[in-house]
């Protein structure tokens, strides 16, 4: 079965296109010294406290912490966000008032520069997506799909009857590629598998990042994609703090992801 499987998936993987020519850009190789070395970037731990102790009384710093109104809006927006990116369609009235907590969010972002944040470093679980999978074909990986949808779309690709889909998971590091979308899929008879899309994530300025794939792994075969056919995409950080990321595509497409 597995093998059928691999063949269904697996027959148009020449498929992927370039629609357009790749434009050269300059970026900035991320530097292990942008980094705040103080503490482990991969660590989802608080943010340090430092604290100035007196007879009278003792002073917090809390760096990085998101304010009472940024916690109050990440409540509200936890209220109307999916438990799982696979649990199906969201309503028209839950979607503009995510839009809406989004919006507020943002502007109460309290990370400068997040691109640099190590709080970026971590496992992610992606929890709202807008974009439609519906038409999803390998050779649409030109059509804007971050590496988690992409990994989606190859899962959705299996027969419903014979897999069960696990949590999307996103995982941000410090190497190259930094990032790894995967999805665990338990095959008919118990065995589990793996679908994994990796990228590559280069500086651009202080909120924006470049992401380009590098290749598919579909139930462990993997698929390098030719560098002449890489598809990037510019990404911004819109909102990060210990728990909640918030990234646009370059044409505003926000996606949701809430630290594992």
């Amino acid at each position: 079965m597995k093998l059928a499987i691999l063949t269904l998936l697996l027959s148009t993987a020449t498929s992927f296109t370039n629609p357009q020519p790749r434009v050269a850009t300059r970026t900035n190789p991320l530097r292990m010294s942008d980094y705040d070395d103080s503490y482990p970037s991969d660590s989802s731990e608080d943010a340090h406290f430092s604290v100035a102790a007196s007879d009278e009384k003792s002073t917090i710093d809390v760096d990085n912490k998101p304010s009472s109104a940024a916690e109050a809006t990440v409540s509200s927006l936890m209220d109307y966000l999916p438990s799982s990116i696979t649990s199906g369609p969201i309503s028209s009235e839950d979607k503009a008032s995510i839009n809406e907590a989004i919006l507020k969010l943002e502007a109460l972002n309290p990370t400068e520069d997040p691109v640099y944040s190590p709080m970026l470093n971590g496992v992610w679980i992606l929890r709202y997506a807008p974009r439609d999978l519906s038409n999803f074909s390998l050779g649409a990986v030109s059509g804007g799909y971050s590496p988690g949808l992409l990994a989606l779309g190859l899962a959705q690709k299996l027969p419903v009857a014979l897999v069960e889909l696990g949590e999307l998971e996103i995982s941000i590091s410090r190497a190259q590629p930094r990032i790894e979308a995967k999805i665990d899929v338990k095959l008919l008879g118990g065995s589990t598998e793996e679908i994994l899309v990796k990228a590559r994530l280069d500086v651009d300025s202080g909120i924006r990042f470049t992401e380009t794939y590098e290749s598919a792994s579909v139930l462990g075969q993997t698929v390098d994609i030719p560098e002449a056919l890489q598809y990037s995409r510019d990404l911004y950080v819109s909102y990060v703090d210990e728990d909640v990321l918030v990234v646009r595509d370059g044409s505003g497409v926000p996606e949701i992801l809430v630290r594992k």
